[in-house]
């Protein structure tokens, strides 16, 4: 779900790679996700950008399993960039 709402279009387009870099959220019990931060910067602010986007684009990745008992999951998510 976040590669399909990742649009590459947002990226400056002189950027060819970039340094792996960190996203953390929360997706909570109807799969929403949340609280959505950049973890590690890949130094390029419009990169991280669109990936904060990509997670807001969605909607949900589902309810969480019903035998689980805690309210959230987080999630820490690593994006690679290369053109």
């Amino acid at each position: 779900k976040v590669h399909e709402n990742w649009l590459a279009y947002e990226v400056d387009p002189s950027i060819h790679d970039a340094n792996r870099f960190y996203l953390t959220f929360d997706v909570t019990r109807d799969g929403r996700p949340t609280n959505i931060h950049v973890e590690q910067s890949s130094g390029i602010p419009s990169l991280d950008l669109s990936a904060v986007r990509a997670l807001q684009r969605i909607d949900t990745f589902g309810p969480l399993p019903s035998d689980y008992s805690g309210n959230k999951v987080s999630v820490e998510f690593s994006f690679d960039y290369k053109k």
